[in-house]
């Protein structure tokens, strides 16, 4: 497993996306994922208050799968937990509000769900782009030293908003944003892939914010729903058709070729590859996985510590 130092905290390159833990992903399974995660060498969980809260009872499930694993393994102490807040959401329908009283009334929750008072990485979900900005880095300052987070950030904003924020927390002695989590992974990024005007990807303008000030990128969907690793063992052709639509675009069709390359060459697999675009970027990053199958998060940790060659990331960079 690769690790980075950052914010006081030794954080696994690899992260466990936990988004459908006690919902689509019953307990026992979510239990397992999360015991080979660590065993493995992870220990960065990221989760969030709203994740599949569309399904029936489903706000709040996942950190309390989270939770529950915690307390009954005694891993508090091995794992830095992130979770997101801010968000209510009705299918794809998003309702964003970063009020210090929602915040707080979310946190606590989050905190009971968890079973835990600290909350390592804390999280706005979305951006609410109706209110100040300064209104809200205040509101995530307090909510920060009640949480005692290690590092705070947020989740699908737009570079401008973030370099507005720290503008103004650096005027006043406030902690800036510390951690971008956006979409980010080796394919071409095409609006098709989310049909969610709500979601940011790592473009030109936040990779080159993030370089500048050594900030920490958390890339959600990093493998690409698993489209390379699929297309390579199974076939352009026999993949499932949505996901055709959403990432076989020409750009990522040459992408697919230069992975089949260079993993042929190298001998490695073609996750490894994957995962390396991410946690061997000149970006600081955290490429968050998520997994629906126990075999696929076996291949992830079995292909994490491959270093991919520097020439050749610099020469698969996503034009953003």
């Amino acid at each position: 497993m690769k690790y980075i130092e950052k914010y006081g905290m030794k954080l696994s390159k690899i992260g466990l996306g936990t988004g459908r833990f006690g919902t689509r992903i019953e307990e026992e399974i979510s239990f397992e994922m999360l015991d080979r995660f660590v065993e493995n060498g992870g220990n960065v969980i990221d989760t969030a208050r709203n994740y599949y809260e569309w399904v029936e009872n489903g706000r709040g499930i996942s950190e309390k799968t989270i939770g529950k694993w915690m307390a009954k393994r005694c891993r508090r102490s091995d794992v830095y937990i992130s979770t997101k807040g801010g968000v209510r959401n009705e299918n794809i329908n998003f309702f964003v509000n970063l009020s210090y009283n929602n915040l707080l009334d979310e946190i606590e929750q989050s905190r009971e769900a968890l079973q835990t008072d600290n909350i390592d990485i804390y999280l706005l979900h979305r951006d609410e782009q109706e209110r100040h900005v300064e209104e809200i880095v205040e509101n995530l300052q307090k909510i920060q030293e009640k949480i005692k987070a290690k590092a705070i950030g947020v989740c699908n904003w737009k570079a401008e908003r973030v370099m507005k924020a720290n503008k103004y927390a650096k005027l006043h002695g406030l902690i800036p944003i510390q951690i971008i989590q956006t979409w980010w992974s080796i394919a071409a990024y095409t609006p098709d892939m989310w049909n969610d005007p709500t979601t940011t990807y790592m473009d030109q303008n936040m990779y080159e914010y993030l370089k500048k000030h050594n900030m920490l990128g958390m890339a959600y969907t990093s493998q690409a729903k698993g489209f390379f690793q699929k297309a390579i063992s199974e076939g352009v052709d026999n993949l499932d058709p949505f996901l055709k639509k959403r990432i076989a675009t020409p750009e990522n069709l040459e992408r697919l070729e230069r992975i089949r390359e260079y993993s042929n060459k190298n001998g490695i697999s073609p996750t490894a590859v994957v995962n390396g675009y991410i946690t061997d970027n000149e970006v600081d990053g955290i490429a968050l996985v998520s997994c629906s199958k126990l075999e696929q998060l076996y291949d992830i940790l079995e292909n994490c510590d491959v270093i991919i060659n520097e020439d050749w990331l610099k020469e698969m960079a996503v034009e953003k």
